[in-house]
């Protein structure tokens, strides 16, 4: 099995008293010692952004905590620099779901975009209707698994939002892109945003697996010629507010998500916590954002 985890039990595909009591200890044990044997060419930082006032307003109030703030980090990317870059900024994006992040990451960039391609394993309703709306889209039906014949020639920004998790094998994932990204030899940026091991006690079961640093390094090594960066997202005060929004009214007590009794609150207690956390670094974020450039002609980050 290629996968950064000890143990292929996927909490989607549903589990026994006993998977699920495997599941919680084999994600434990997989994420200790989360900064041993690191890559020693990743560059970890805090995410701390001055914009990040102005574009929270162009988050969805209702979201979690993480989701607000992966959010955010796409939406003060350097798009500009990054089209320097690549030229023409063609998306590859594996996992897209409903394909929600296909326009949000358009908005994001200020259009730059040339064209946007999205895997799932499963067909969505609503993919049509985006490519009607937006003929530089396209979607495929496709396990992450065996992706290398999809991936077009002019494919130069990878991405994946809250989707590697899932994957079964996500080193045999990133093996693909490696292949891909040592034919081609020009320059080709990686953005992947994903759970750190504080979403084990918050999500509970979810996905595969959660990330640290030691297991991100099984992927980023694989990577030779390339600057690699880690941003940890979010930090103490945004993990209180999940737990007390999420995580304990919907997943120990099974009930509903409690954020929805009164939004206003919920959405300035997230902007609080958000704030909290940009002042204060975390080495134990909620999400993590690995962005590796390979084969850099100028430097971004």
């Amino acid at each position: 099995m290629k996968s950064t985890s000890l143990h292929n039990l996927n909490a989607e595909k549903g589990l026994n008293v006993f998977q699920k009591s495997a599941y919680l200890i084999l994600n434990w044990v997989n994420n200790l010692f989360p900064y041993v044997n690191l890559d020693k060419r990743m560059r970890i930082r805090n995410f701390n952004d001055e914009s990040w006032e102005k574009e929270v307003v162009n988050t969805y109030e209702t979201s979690s905590v993480g989701r607000r703030l992966s959010d955010i980090f796409w939406r003060i990317l350097p798009w500009e620099k990054i089209k320097e870059e690549l030229g023409e900024i063609n998306i590859f994006d594996t996992g897209c779901g409903q394909g929600n992040y296909s326009w949000r990451i358009e908005q994001a960039s200020g259009n730059r975009i040339s064209s946007y391609i999205g895997i799932d394993s499963k067909r969505r309703p609503n993919w049509d209707e985006l490519k009607n709306k937006h003929p530089n889209f396209q979607f495929i039906e496709s396990s992450s698994s065996d992706i290398t014949a999809l991936i077009p020639r002019e494919a130069n920004l990878f991405v994946t939002q809250s989707a590697i998790e899932h994957f079964d094998e996500d080193m045999k994932f990133f093996e693909q892109l490696k292949g891909y990204i040592d034919k081609t030899g020009k320059p080709v940026i990686k953005i992947h945003n994903f759970p750190a091991k504080a979403a084990l006690p918050l999500y509970l079961f979810h996905g595969i697996r959660q990330y640290t640093p030691r297991t991100i390094s099984k992927i980023t090594k694989l990577f030779k010629d390339a600057d690699i960066y880690l941003y940890g997202l979010g930090g103490e005060a945004g993990k209180k507010v999940q737990w007390k929004y999420f995580t304990w009214p919907k997943l120990i007590k099974r009930g509903e998500a409690t954020w929805s009794k009164d939004p206003d609150k919920y959405n300035r207690e997230v902007i609080e916590a958000i704030k909290k956390d940009m002042k204060n670094p975390s080495c134990s974020p909620l999400f993590w954002v690995l962005i590796i450039h390979s084969h850099p002609k100028t430097k971004i980050w």
